[in-house]
């Protein structure tokens, strides 16, 4: 019973920590205190600034305006194929109008930016919509479905680093759910190594709301948010296991 109940110890543990890492590179549930993001969970300033890319109630209020702080999340380099999911939501004086599109998340290389999401003018009335570009400022394409102030969505967009051409999935549940493609831009493409949001200006200087970032290899990783991994986890499962053996 001894060996048995070691061997469930240890299953245990392995599941936990296969739960929490798995393919995941990295992620940020912004549960910081209100005020600056940079300084807090690795964030650094790469442009504009400082210290105006604000946290608010645990999310990040990415203002398009007077605001100017671009801020990264750098990462260990992966090949292939990378995915961010988040949650964001938008807020604005006005429907969004005209062209100006402005681009708040994207993958960085240096000055290089992949697989910007873009918000843009809706296709039918709506409020707004989304976009995605591969390897642009504009968006190449852009999300059929209008979308609508405060309300939250999941985002999650893959990068083929390979390939150059970037894909925005909106509120799905698996890969084989709708999704739009970027252009096919010139191969290869950018080595991304960080993560990055974006403030600017546009014409109506919406305001994004962003919250639940994951940075992951698959669209499994980064579909959902990830529960910050805690050791009071490990040590309530092992302390279960260990009542169930000395009950034995």
């Amino acid at each position: 019973m001894k060996r048995v109940i070691t061997y469930l110890t240890c299953i245990a543990v392995l599941s936990f920590t296969s739960f929490v890492q798995g393919d995941v590179i990295t992620f940020d549930n912004f549960n910081y205190p209100d005020g600056p993001l940079v300084g807090n969970g690795g964030w650094a300033n790469h442009n504009g600034g400082p210290d105006d890319l604000l946290v608010a109630s645990g999310q990040v209020v990415v203002q398009h305006g007077t605001p100017s702080e671009d801020a990264n999340l750098a990462f260990s380099p992966v090949s292939g194929n990378i995915y961010y999911g988040l949650d964001f939501s938008v807020s604005s004086a006005g429907q969004i109008l005209g062209t100006d599109n402005e681009y708040f998340a994207h993958f960085r290389e240096g000055n290089n930016f992949s697989a910007r999401l873009d918000v843009v003018q809706a296709l039918n009335g709506g409020d707004f919509s989304v976009g995605i570009a591969s390897d642009e400022s504009t968006a190449d394409t852009i999300w059929a479905t209008d979308l609508s102030f405060g309300t939250t969505y999941r985002a999650v967009v893959r990068y083929d680093q390979d390939a150059n051409i970037a894909e925005l999935w909106i509120d799905a549940v698996t890969s084989s759910d709708t999704s739009i493609l970027g252009e096919d831009r010139a191969d290869p493409g950018d080595s991304v190594v960080s993560f990055a949001l974006r403030q600017s200006d546009s014409d109506l200087n919406e305001t994004v709301f962003v919250d639940n970032l994951v940075i992951g290899t698959s669209f499994d990783d980064v579909v959902r948010a990830v529960p910050e991994p805690t050791t009071l986890g490990v040590l309530a499962m092992l302390a279960g296991v260990g009542f169930i053996r000395r009950r034995r």
